[in-house]
């Protein structure tokens, strides 16, 4: 049997665990390894047997040879990686979380479809035997009906260096970032061992999503000295089930915090160390052991996924239409990052990079290198800079997106962008900021006149009338409510008094070229924000 040969983003602890699992499987093999530092690079392959070492990510992603990609770089690239590995052909592993935030996940997904290769999430618990007899004990109601969960992992980790090679200043989990952290590092677990517990509960196989997901969710947290959670205590409040769960990176216990539990109305689970669990024990009301469960690891617990990516991929091979591994769905990984989002708002944890005027200029920063048409515009003023813009949203809070052009010199540039959870004014002020944001990126286009076709009246207005009262007001509306988007306001009106931008309402869906343009940008990003 031909073996699948694997290229390894990163070469750290994690790596090389899933490097020993692929010399232990017959159906694999190391053949390719990219880290950013040569030396550690080669002394990676060296271990583990890789023939090829390539000092950056992309000339990996370019090897014909690597059908299959394991990404074990730290969380704030994982979404990146994905996608430019799936562009490239690659079917793709990402190592948990795949993606710091729903917006990216959904993003990745989109790329899966497109380019029709295989993604899953390393999430290995999903996976772990032992794990999967705790959740069959629950749907077998060997517990009776499930009603509490709860779920500790707490480790106690320097925030010095583990790689100063790098040029990493500390720890990742230290640092904010790379995405750093106790949720998004060992809290996913304990989130994780809540949602499959609470699927795991109901009998039927179809359930709504709205059950799946926790009706109020509590948080307290604990920040470290750079800014990221250090400890979380999280209560997830699914109506007939409570979940009580922690996670931290300065606190440790030994397994007194390394534990789960799944409480039912006859019996308990516990599972030690239940993120990588190879026991299960099970009792009855009285707290009698009734049963175990002993499943000892073949190789190091990584096995399990690797089986798992490895059949999918062989089964694509032979002609099957596989978009999903069983044991961790789309809508599974969706769920869960959802619910990672929440917490984080809760905590009020964003990352540097996350912040919406910067993923905006993101969007935009590379805009003349987007797909772009020459054509023969009939300007009244060839020095003025043309631009449409259009937000779009599926439920209004739901999936948005939003797009622009700038016709400028001749030429079309576009841009567009989408949320998970949104609302059109949202969207179309996103599409405005982006816009604008491209002009006075350009030395050339900031210094002309600048004339924006909206098909907003609430934007349209805001910016030209209503924002100077706001302003006056303390940011409050003529009802004495706070002003709703002022983040974005505020962005667009530093912007706007930054140009010489005339503001110009057209009517949407009413054949203007450009406008609908716009519209379809905004709808695409709308599709690919739906959760399917």
């Amino acid at each position: 049997m031909k073996k699948i040969p694997w290229g390894i983003i990163g070469a750290g602890r994690i790596a090389a665990a899933f490097a020993n699992a692929i010399n232990h499987f017959d159906v694999s093999e190391t053949y390719a390894v990219a880290s950013l530092n040569k030396n550690r690079g080669e002394e990676f392959a060296s271990t583990w047997g890789f023939s090829k070492v390539y000092d950056n990510y992309w000339d990996l992603l370019a090897d014909s040879n690597v059908k299959a990609v394991y990404i074990a770089t730290p969380h704030m690239n994982h979404a990146l990686l994905a996608i430019e590995a799936l562009k490239a052909g690659k079917h793709v592993m990402c190592e948990k979380p795949a993606a710091v935030n729903t917006r990216e996940l959904l993003e990745i997904f989109h790329w899966q479809e497109k380019t029709g290769c295989f993604f899953m999430e390393a999430l290995w618990t999903k996976f772990n035997p032992t794990f999967l007899q705790g959740m069959k004990w629950i749907r077998e109601k060997r517990i009776g009906q499930l009603q509490s969960v709860y779920a500790d992992f707490c480790i106690n980790s320097t925030a010095e260096a583990i790689y100063p090679e790098s040029g990493y200043p500390m720890n990742r989990l230290y640092d904010m970032n790379l995405a750093g952290g106790a949720l998004l590092d060992v809290g996913i677990y304990s989130v994780t061992a809540a949602l499959c517990a609470v699927e795991a509960s109901f009998l039927e196989d179809k359930v709504s999503e709205s059950k799946l997901f926790p009706k109020n969710i509590n948080v307290s947290c604990r920040k470290a000295f750079s800014g990221v959670d250090a400890f979380d205590s999280i209560s997830l409040d699914f109506g007939y089930v409570q979940s009580h769960l922690s996670c931290a990176i300065d606190t440790e216990c030994g397994p007194h915090l390394k534990t789960a539990k799944f409480v039912g109305s006859q019996g308990t689970i516990i599972l030690p160390y239940f993120w990588m669990a190879q026991k299960g024990e099970l009792y009855d009301l009285e707290g009698n052991l009734i049963e175990v469960f002993d499943s000892p690891f073949s190789v190091n617990g990584y096995e399990y996924e690797l089986a798992e990516f490895c059949r999918c991929i062989l089964e694509i091979e032979k002609g099957a239409k596989i978009i999903e591994s069983p044991f961790h769905t789309k809508k599974q990984c969706i769920r869960e990052i959802r619910v990672l989002d929440s917490i984080r708002k809760k905590i009020e944890l964003i990352y540097p990079f996350e912040e919406e005027k910067n993923i905006i200029a993101k969007r935009v920063e590379k805009i003349m290198e987007t797909e772009t048409k020459q054509q023969e515009f009939n300007f009244s003023d060839k020095e003025e800079i043309i631009i449409y813009t259009d937000g779009a949203c599926s439920g209004n809070p739901g999936p948005g997106g939003w797009g622009c052009v700038v016709l400028a010199d001749g030429t079309e540039y576009t841009a567009s962008g989408g949320e998970p959870d949104t609302t059109n004014n949202r969207m179309e002020l996103c599409a405005a900021i982006a816009a604008l944001s491209a002009v006075i990126q350009n030395e050339t286009w900031k210094q002309r006149r600048i004339v924006v076709n909206i098909d907003s009246q609430y934007v349209k207005n805001g910016i030209t009338s209503w924002i100077k009262a706001w302003k006056k007001n303390g940011w409050r509306n003529s009802s004495k409510q706070p002003v709703k988007n002022k983040d974005l306001w505020e962005t667009l009106d530093n912007l706007n008094c930054s140009l010489s931008v005339n503001w110009n309402w057209v009517k949407g869906h009413s054949g203007v070229k450009y406008n609908e343009v716009c519209d379809k940008l905004a709808t695409d990003e709308v599709a690919k924000y739906s959760c399917k």
